[in-house]
């Protein structure tokens, strides 16, 4: 019966106190090994290969997922998705292997250590500590390969990302198997813990698999594969799933893995005198392809004494990316519009040393879409941003309170129900768009069609006076538009999502409308249109870039306020979520006016500004 210890016992390391080097390795291999030395402590008792999977059962193994999805069942560092849904799961004792012909079929006992290393002898074949969970599929895609890292070409992908190709870490150009940063880490401790565990078991007639060394148990792995093991301990530290385990190991079979307990152990032995010269600081970094939301950065390479291992970008202090010690470009993504960002590059050595930063850029990212007009027809008595002309018979587009986006409100006409009248019917903007002073506009609008083939035409006009007779007037089809029709003319409802349409060809001032047109006899469609929404990525001649405005603070925390000041004779502020429904309106009467979001969620918000003149949208992130 072994002692129930949740931890190491006082005094279990004391006989390594003061050691390092192979030293150090020697002793704590007689710590953990199957030799009882009569100190008290439990010992290294084999409990064979088919116990393992009961060992992977017990409660708080570390081998069940009460980490990431927290739902109980196997964790395999091979499947695993730390950050989103994993691609499928196993209940322990369930689905165990068996044949597979891909992932997700069963999970089988995966060596960390190859079987054919070691001849499958036992105890290593049966070691808790380097014998893991696993998906069949990608334990068999691992096979024997040593772990490394994989270029930009693998030849094979798991689900969760683990990959098998070239090795692209110095000293070994063969074939590798790489798993994900999220458990480096923990398999090279247990690669490791291997090598002091059975020092006195290795002998010539095991197979060195491209890692081990000839007929040196001290050394045990190639210098390669040491500075590799090295380098994914430094990256990834212990994680209480690692201690979990090494506890849970100690219960099932009366030793423990040193190198969770004390991490220290790793340089000690293989790196008693380390590299402790930093990388030299990455130079001449700069910044290109800004946009509203990105920045491509790009900076000179760092040298180091031994081996360099990886570059981390900070912005605003804080790490955003770890990138090969080959990248030396890395475009920034997610940024928010018309705000003020610090970026750093740093470098770090495969012993971990970290340099110096490099130089410290500030980018401002550009104006971001500008909201010209939205409108969803949810409010069917409040539409006041189009308005609809009939000019042949007597149906018109009317709005409805469903059959829009999500089944919305929206805005129908229906010629095919009055049996196929002629139709000439409008839905036009209520105010002409001044295209003069945007530098770029977009379009986007949802529609769906039921029913015969006509087509749904969106058009403008810049010499439109806003009357009962459209049709008078020259009205052109917009830019980079097709008029979609219902595709076989059936009763199904087909859907059509239009984004992003670049009208920005069409100049002055303009109306645009969707116009209805339809001839006598012919087979009429059903179109209902939602979602109509015009944004600018920039303006260009406004009043608005003449004289600055300041929001501040921006981002405002829930619950207090922010300020818009100006010089400009602002008569209303409106408050808009980014769907576009009206939050809040103001009429300022001071130049300097106070708005609070006292009732806001988070997240972000237009801030539409209007003079008699004009109107400009501003970002507001409320955190």
């Amino acid at each position: 019966m072994l002692t129930a210890y949740a931890q190491a016992p006082q005094a279990y390391y004391d006989a390594a106190n003061g050691l390092t080097g192979f030293e150090l390795k020697t002793a704590l291999n007689q710590i953990i090994d199957d030799i009882d030395d009569a100190n008290g402590f439990p010992f290294h008792q084999d409990q064979g290969y088919d116990a393992l999977y009961d060992a992977y059962a017990n409660p708080n193994s570390g081998d069940t997922d009460d980490y990431y999805e927290n739902d109980g069942t196997v964790l395999d560092m091979y499947s695993e998705k730390p950050n989103t849904t994993d691609a499928y799961n196993y209940n322990h004792f369930q689905n165990q292997c068996g044949n597979y012909n891909g992932e997700g079929i069963c999970y089988n006992r995966e060596h960390l250590v190859p079987q054919s290393t070691f001849n499958s002898a036992s105890p290593m074949k049966n070691d808790y500590f380097h014998v893991v969970p696993s998906d069949g599929s990608v334990n068999g895609a691992r096979g024997s390969f040593p772990f490394g890292e994989v270029g930009n070409n693998p030849d094979y992908t798991s689900t969760n990302g683990s990959k098998r190709g070239n090795n692209t870490f110095p000293g070994y150009s063969g074939v590798v198997f790489e798993p994900i940063d999220e458990f480096k880490g923990d398999i090279a401790r247990s690669v490791l813990y291997f090598a002091i565990r059975y020092e006195q078991e290795f002998n010539s007639s095991w197979d060195a698999n491209e890692v081990l060394t000839a007929n040196d148990e001290l050394q045990f792995y190639v210098q390669w594969y040491i500075d590799l093991l090295i380098s994914w301990h430094l990256q990834d530290p212990v994680s209480q799933r690692e201690i979990d385990r090494n506890n849970n190991g100690y219960l099932f079979q009366g030793n423990r893995n040193p190198l969770i307990d004390n991490p220290a152990y790793v340089q000690q032995i293989w790196d008693p005198q380390p590299d402790t010269t930093a990388p030299t600081a990455p130079a001449n970094l700069s910044a290109s392809n800004i946009t509203n939301n990105s920045v491509q950065l790009s900076w000179d390479a760092s040298t180091d004494n031994e081996v360099l291992d990886r570059y981390e970008v900070l912005q605003d202090g804080q790490s955003i990316a770890n990138l090969s010690e080959s990248t030396l470009t890395y475009t920034v993504t997610g940024l928010t519009s018309e705000t003020i960002y610090s970026f750093q590059i740093i470098a770090v050595d495969a012993t971990g040393n970290i340099s110096q930063p490099s130089n410290s850029i500030e980018v401002e990212t550009l104006t971001g879409p500008e909201l010209v007009l939205f409108e969803n027809f949810d409010d069917c008595d409040n539409v006041d941003s189009f308005f609809t002309v009939s000019e042949v018979s007597d149906l018109d587009w009317n709005c409805i309170d469903n059959n829009g986006f999500n089944n919305t409100g929206a805005y129908q006409m229906n010629a095919f129900s009055g049996g196929q009248v002629p139709s000439l019917d409008w839905l036009i903007t209520s105010n002409p768009i001044d295209f003069n002073a945007y530098a770029s506009l977009q379009l986007s609008f949802y529609a769906e069609a039921t029913f015969g083939n006509t087509p749904l035409r969106v058009v403008y006009s810049t010499d439109y006076d806003g009357g009962n007779s459209p049709s008078n007037f020259t009205w052109t089809s917009i830019p980079n538009f097709t008029a979609p029709t219902h595709p076989d003319g059936s009763n199904n409802e087909v859907e059509f999502f239009f984004d992003e349409i670049d009208i920005s060809a069409i100049s002055g001032t303009a109306y645009i409308a969707f116009k209805y047109d339809t001839t006598f006899g012919e087979e009429a469609t059903r179109w209902t249109v939602d979602e109509f929404l015009l944004q600018a990525t920039t303006l260009s001649n406004s009043i608005f870039e003449a004289i600055p405005i300041e929001m501040y603070p921006n981002p405002v925390r829930k619950g207090s306020s922010f300020f818009v000041e100006t010089q400009l004779a602002i008569n209303k502020i409106q408050i808009f979520t980014i769907n576009g429904s009206l939050k809040k309106e103001l009429h300022p009467k001071e130049n300097l006016t106070q708005v609070f979001v006292e009732d806001f969620s988070r997240g972000i918000y237009l801030i539409k500004l209007l003079t008699d003149e004009t109107s400009v949208v501003k970002k507001l992130i409320v955190h």
